[in-house]
């Protein structure tokens, strides 16, 4: 993250929190600030086909990167301006994977269709990594540390790819700019929780993710947006089974090898590699960590932050969710019993910007 944000950023979360800082009592809820005006193109934006009822394949030339870059499109077979303004999803891969595998692993092309909202697939770009390996990696302060030698080869800014790639969406398709969202897999998930809400925190209503291991330590202000204002909400989903996350665990000294993420709400709150983080990034959506409901069904376990004490232009929370047995998976019904897109559809389209 960027350390002008937080710095920038620290003051104003010292002074809110401050001012609700009576043991066991609820925060004074403060007054949303004015709403902005509907997003605008911000930057360049580029030339788009697509076919409605389709996938269709587009790239661009970002004006931050030389590296021609590549997105899938899938717009509504009942498509028309006629229509009212379409709301608009992108789903962001794991390490890996490319745009098609995104597609073809979820169902939120399906979700498009039968909710009304166009779906888009960004890809990023392959890197040599540390193991090895060349791999498509989504940049993230974590992420460089796996990467040989940025300095010779510095990874793209897929921040500006996803603002210029919103731009030609917006600019090309008959888009409801209050109805933008995001959810990530793995190495997406992550960028999507740590990257893109923070630094286009104009664009995006919600936001979701699935398997983001993200950043385990930094500052709460580390994730309020970079405006200062759009504290947007949050939903986010691990599995008991997730290698990734248990692997973290084990390497701080909170789990034994073969041991699964606990989903016992005490036992999550007593495992300090799954319950530090969570109260970090709920103080970053402009929470008050402190202040929570818990559910636990056979189904799944839920912490749902939602008590606001920093401004913002609407209600926000942090829900996040332990599946039991989900490995490092997006659950899409094929690779876990429960569908999650229609799920996130639900949620993440109930806010608007």
């Amino acid at each position: 993250m960027r350390a002008s944000i937080a710095l920038a950023l620290a003051a104003l979360a010292t002074s809110a929190l401050a001012q609700n800082s009576t043991p066991g009592a609820a925060p004074e809820r403060v007054a949303p600030v004015a709403k902005p005006g509907p997003c605008t193109p911000v930057g360049a934006t580029h030339a788009l086909t697509f076919s409605p009822g389709a996938a269709t394949v587009n790239t661009f030339v970002s004006t931050a990167d030389p590296e021609l870059r590549k997105f899938i499109v899938y717009v509504p077979s009942t498509y028309s301006t006629q229509h009212a303004r379409y709301p608009l999803v992108y789903m962001l891969h794991g390490t890996g994977q490319t745009a098609q595998i995104a597609m073809n692993n979820t169902t939120w092309n399906h979700a498009a269709e039968v909710g009304q909202f166009i779906a888009v697939y960004p890809q990023a770009l392959p890197y040599l990594l540390l193991d090895g390996t060349t791999q498509t990696k989504w940049r993230t302060d974590s992420v460089e540390a796996y990467v040989v030698d940025p300095s010779e080869l510095p990874m793209a800014d897929d921040v500006q790819y996803v603002r210029e790639l919103h731009n030609t969406l917006i600019a090309n398709l008959h888009v409801d700019c209050a109805r933008v969202y995001a959810s990530g897999f793995s190495n997406g998930g992550g960028f999507v929780k740590q990257e893109l809400r923070v630094a286009l925190a104009d664009v995006f209503a919600a936001t979701s993710s699935a398997g983001g291991i993200g950043a385990s330590g930094g500052l709460p202000a580390d994730y309020f947006p970079a405006n200062g204002v759009d504290f947007r909400p949050h939903f986010e989903i691990v599995g008991t089974r997730d290698d990734r996350k248990i692997d973290n665990c084990i390497a701080a000294g909170d789990l034994l090898p073969g041991e699964n993420l606990p989903r016992a709400v005490a036992a999550v709150i007593a495992t300090p590699c799954m319950w530090n983080p969570l109260q970090v990034f709920a103080e970053g959506v402009g929470l008050d960590p402190a202040l929570y409901s818990t559910l636990e069904n056979a189904a799944f376990t839920q912490f749902l932050w939602s008590s606001v004490v920093l401004p913002g232009p609407g209600p926000t929370e942090y829900r996040f969710r332990i599946l039991p047995n989900l490995t490092h998976e997006y659950p899409s019904g094929t690779n876990y019993p429960t569908d999650y897109v229609p799920i996130l559809w639900s949620w993440m389209k109930q806010f608007e910007r």
